[in-house]
């Protein structure tokens, strides 16, 4: 059998670290059946560069934004049967700003946890690698 190839625009996903916290988000999946702990993350659109969507999509998702933004890397989300490329950023400074529109499909709730405690309360692969990029930057 052969697996369809899902073919979907670049995307980001951010770390936001807040003292020794990673802000998460929790929201429906409907892969997963239920609600999941992730790192905030989204589509890039038309002609947006990857650090831009960031920027937005920590505005949009969590109502905060960055004094301090870092490239971290890029990885395939699943290349078997995706074209999704993922752009990972640490976003740190953070302050809270009026919250963008959430897409129709989004009922996000912001979440705190402690750094040392993130990488086991996420439940989704993009989460997992963005934070194995982050720890392997930061000592």
């Amino acid at each position: 059998m052969e697996i369809p190839l899902v073919r979907h625009p670049e995307s980001v996903t951010i770390v936001p670290i807040d003292g020794d916290e990673v802000v998460l988000v929790s929201q429906t999946r409907r892969g997963a059946g239920k609600r999941i702990l992730e790192l905030p993350a989204g589509t890039l659109e038309p002609g947006e560069v990857p650090a831009e969507a960031a920027r937005r999509e920590l505005a949009e998702e969590c109502g905060l934004a960055a004094g301090t933004w870092r490239a971290l890397g890029s990885f395939w989300a699943v290349p078997a049967y995706s074209t999704e490329f993922v752009h990972v950023f640490e976003a740190t400074e953070l302050s809270t700003v009026p919250p963008l529109h959430l897409d129709e499909d989004e009922d996000i709730e912001v979440e705190r946890v402690s750094a040392a405690e993130a990488q086991w309360m996420v439940a989704d692969a993009g989460s997992l690698a963005a934070l194995a990029l982050w720890r392997s930057t930061t000592g």
